[in-house]
């Protein structure tokens, strides 16, 4: 029954720590600061090599010490970083800041996800796929709702938008506290280190896939979420019309999630796991095509982000089901690690190239790179690998 209780409050968590407006406009707020695209590129690469330095050891740390300490800590140091980048008006503070928030969602990483995982698998393992799908239905709704209200927010002054972030960890925060711990006995802990966990992947050529599909998507979605506010701004769309095209999208990608189950059955696992990356990183492709065409451009990305939302969840419940819980904080980490790589080598390239070669032209070359390890992957890597779950 308490396995059950951390469910809940894992929803509720979720729901109010991604009600976060300013992960929609922090680019466009960093520009309004007048900082370049560059500068912006730069502070974003440097959250992601934060991350990078601590996605494992953080997730290593989870699996000795316990998930709901390490949610704890990077919680707090989340509330922190807002609160510099909401006074802070210096380029060296803000640098800082992003390492602190990159110290954050590297301990989260691992922790809460780690707590509603384990809690599921151990009190109703056979329901995995419906609460994925509650989870991700909740996800999307909650960080559409946060484009809608930052935009608004934001055509009255930028603050307030921070204020309200800054409400919502705090809430964030309470809910951790209510978690029960899941993670493993002092004798197991001991058990778990991460060269048995990455000797146990790379055997796994499902697992191997499933931890550097994230990382690879991210070539092409990461970077055009951080910008995507920017490029509306710069077709001068108000930033209330800004936080609605940011925000439906991922309400009917909500939606769309709920009919993951159904698809799953329909399709099966290969489909949605393997396919639809491969789907959605076409269609962004096309968008890109379109991208002066606003409303064009934004039907696509709403057909991308809903495709997103199915493959996310059906990935997620191959990959909790194919790892072990006494290594599951850290091969999470190992995921967000590589998301984390990726994404410093591609933010400041993709700051540097928009402020001198324009969005189209960057972000079409980032889908085809994309599509072109994609393809390598699941020809020659893959093969005939199923993905179907037992």
């Amino acid at each position: 029954m308490r396995y059950k209780a951390n469910i809940y409050v894992f929803l509720i968590y979720d729901f109010l720590t991604n009600l976060s407006p300013l992960a929609f406009i922090y680019t466009l707020y960093l520009t309004q600061q007048e900082i370049t695209l560059t500068h912006a590129g730069t502070l974003l690469g440097v959250y992601q090599l934060s991350k990078l330095l601590f996605e494992i050891p953080s997730g290593f740390i989870s699996d000795k010490l316990g998930r709901k300490k390490c949610g704890i800590f990077g919680q707090s140091v989340f509330i922190l970083f807002l609160f510099i980048t909401l006074f802070s008006r210096s380029f060296i503070v803000l640098f800082l800041g992003s390492v602190l928030r990159g110290v954050s969602y590297a301990f989260l990483s691992g922790t809460a996800d780690c707590i509603f995982n384990e809690s599921i698998l151990k009190s109703s393992a056979n329901k995995m796929d419906f609460w994925l799908s509650i989870d991700k239905c909740l996800f999307y709704t909650s960080i559409g709702l946060s484009g809608i209200i930052g935009g608004f927010l934001a055509t009255f002054r930028y603050d307030i938008v921070f204020y309200f972030d800054i409400l919502m960890q705090f809430l964030s925060l309470l809910c951790i506290f209510q978690f029960r711990e899941t993670s493993l006995t002092k004798m197991s802990r001991k058990q778990n280190d991460i060269k048995e966990s990455l000797k146990k992947a790379i055997k796994n050529r499902k697992i191997v896939y499933l931890l550097l599909l994230p990382s690879i998507i991210a070539i092409v979605f990461l970077p055009y979420e951080d910008y995507y506010s920017v490029i509306l701004k710069s077709q001068s769309i108000p930033e209330f019309e800004i936080g609605i095209l940011t925000g439906i999208p991922l309400l009917i990608s909500a939606v769309a999630g709920m009919f993951t189950q159904k698809l799953n059955q329909k399709f099966g696992y290969g489909f949605t796991v393997k396919g639809l990356p491969i789907l959605s990183a076409i269609i962004f492709s096309i968008m890109i095509v379109f991208l002066d065409h606003v409303f064009a451009a934004w039907g696509l990305y709403v057909l991308c982000e809903a495709l997103s939302n199915i493959n996310n969840t059906s990935y997620n419940s191959c990959f909790q089901k194919e790892i072990e819980s006494t290594s599951r904080a850290t091969l999470m980490s190992l995921r967000s690690f590589g998301i984390a790589l990726t994404a410093i080598v591609i933010s400041p390239i993709v700051g540097w190239s928009c402020d001198h070669f324009g969005f189209k032209l960057t972000f079409l070359t980032s889908a085809f790179i994309c599509l072109f390890i994609l393809f390598f992957i699941n020809l020659v890597y893959l093969n005939e690998e199923s993905f179907e779950l037992q």
